[in-house]
Order: C-alpha cells, then sequence, then structure tokens
C-alpha cells in the first residue's frame, strides 16, 4: 500500500487553511499546517512534506523568502498562493523556486489538480531509504531506522541529520549544507557543533566508531554516506 502524501500548508488565514486541510484530509492526504513563512521552513525540516503549498504574503517571513530558504536544504515542490496579479510577482515568486502559483481566490478544484499534477513528478518523500551496502534502513513512513536488522534510537536531530546524508548516499554533502539543512542558516558555521552530532551517529550506526565504514569523513569538506 502506498504511504499518505503529506502536504504543508503555509497560510497566515485560519480559515483559509482549515478550509485547504478540510478538502486535502477528504482526498486522503496528510496535512501539516504553518502560520508564517518561519514555521513553513522549521515544518518541513521537521515533516519532510511531498509539497508545500506557500502563501506569498506573510508575517514574520513571506512566501519568497521562505521559498529562498527552502531551496538551501529541500527539493521539495511549492505551490506559490498569492492575492497579486502582477506578473512580475509571480516570475519572482518562481525565480525563487517555486514550481507553480495559483491566484487567490482559486477553484478548491483547480487546487487539487495542480497538486496532483506536482505530485506526479516527484518521487514520494516518505520511501525507504538504504545505504551502508544494505546495513542501514530507514523508513520515513515510521521514522524509525535499523542498523543491521536492529531498531535504533536516534534523537530528533540525529534522524533528521541522518536522513539528509541517506537522501544523497553515495555523494559528499558539505558541512554548510548540513548545517543549513538541520540547524538553520544561523548555524552555518558552528562545523565543531556537526562533529558532536557525526561522532554520537557514528556510535549508533558503526561496528567500530573509530573506524567508520558506514558514515565517512572527507577531510575539510563535509561527510558522505555509503550507499
Amino acid at each position: 500500500m502506498e504511504p499518505r502524501r503529506t502536504i504543508l500548508v503555509a497560510d497566515d488565514e485560519q480559515g483559509l487553511r482549515d478550509l485547504i486541510r478540510i478538502s486535502l484530509e477528504h482526498e486522503g492526504y496528510q496535512v501539516v499546517q504553518a502560520a508564517n513563512g518561519m514555521e513553513c521552513v522549521a515544518a518541513t525540516r521537521e515533516h519532510r512534506p511531498d509539497l508545500v503549498l506557500l502563501d506569498l504574503t506573510m508575517p514574520y517571513m513571506d512566501g519568497l523568502e521562505a521559498c529562498e530558504q527552502l531551496r538551501e536544504f529541500s527539493k521539495v515542490p511549492v505551490l506559490m498562493l498569492t492575492a497579486r496579479v502582477q506578473s512580475e510577482d509571480i516570475v519572482t515568486g518562481l525565480d525563487r523556486g517555486a514550481d507553480d502559483y495559483l491566484i487567490k481566490p482559486f477553484d478548491m478544484g483547480e487546487l487539487l489538480a495542480r497538486i496532483r499534477a506536482l505530485l506526479r513528478r516527484v518521487p514520494l518523500a516518505k520511501r525507504t531509504l538504504t545505504a551502508g551496502s544494505g546495513e542501514l534502513q530507514i523508513d520515513q513512513e515510521k521514522r524509525e531506522v535499523q542498523v543491521r536488522g536492529e531498531v535504533t534510537d536516534l534523537t530528533p536531530t540525529e534522524y533528521q541529520l541522518l536522513l539528509i546524508l541517506a537522501e544523497h548516499a553515495g555523494k559528499v554533502v558539505e558541512h554548510e549544507q548540513l548545517l543549513r539543512a538541520v540547524w538553520g542558516q544561523e548555524f552555518t558555521k558552528d562545523n565543531e557543533y556537526l562533529k558532536v552530532y557525526i561522532w554520537h551517529l557514528r556510535r549508533k550506526l558503526e561496528v567500530q566508531p573509530r573506524d567508520p565504514k558506514i558514515l565517512l569523513t572527507e577531510w575539510g569538506v563535509g561527510y558522505r554516506l555509503v550507499p
């Protein structure tokens, strides 16, 4: 059975969020909500949605800035919702990383059709990931990690860090990219902070943490998870 797809609805209008949520849940989607751009970015890191509905005009952080920050660590499809009809606003949204846009007020049937079209282009965000020559499996639907057949408890931060590495298994993920994706823009220079969490992960993943075979260091660049 295919896992249910998760959609993040980011809009400062509670009434509209609830209306969209009801319609999406009726179609079988899981729904996460955010009331502003800051909440949207944080919820994307935590919940790894399959698609983001992002209002252009929100307090604290608008949709354009939120979209830019999402693109620093995620390729999740973004459908921008906007009451602005000027073409330059739409072009700006697309240039900042949005995949499509819909002008308010919109027909719910059209919104659902746009969502289906975008989701057809991308794989499930919650697919099971395998790495470490088969020794490591991540069930994203259950948020469960197995190492050599045994379930391993990870903290939420450890899980997010491992997930980023697993999504890029076989490739080097730079220090700054990992820090931005897991902790945010303000932590992109804290390499020592990252080293601590890498060590904690190795203690849970490796047979010999001081001689890692799964989670490797690329000195001066970043880390690589063996595929």
